[in-house]
């Protein structure tokens, strides 16, 4: 399993969110970090420093798109950002994150 780290401004909110996309409550949670796994899927968050939590992130810019696997991206529709594209044996689709991230999640075709 390989993990993917990502800076954010709410750990609750952000562990919430992967726990949801992860259908797992496997997360640890402390002062500026937690990690969420489950499915395959790793997320470690780092708590930006507090001079950066009011700014604007990258979110959308970021040249960083992690990808997840997720057994029915069905599940995430209202949170999905475009269609949802297939190659090879994979869907995949596109949705942004409590902070702004974009990430792909994709399931088996």
């Amino acid at each position: 399993m390989s993990a993917v780290v990502i800076w954010v401004a709410d750990l609750a909110k952000s562990v919430a969110f992967y726990s949801a996309l992860f259908e797992t409550s496997d997360c640890y949670l402390s002062d500026g970090f937690a990690s969420v796994k489950g499915g395959g899927n790793e997320v470690l968050l780092h708590l930006l420093p507090e001079q950066y939590r009011s700014e604007p992130t990258l979110g959308e810019d970021n040249p960083i798109k992690p990808i997840f696997e997720v057994d029915q991206i069905a599940d995430f529709a209202e949170l999905l950002r475009g269609e949802i594209a297939t190659h090879d044996d994979w869907n995949y689709a596109d949705l942004a994150d409590p902070d702004g991230h974009i990430i792909q999640i994709r399931e088996k075709a």
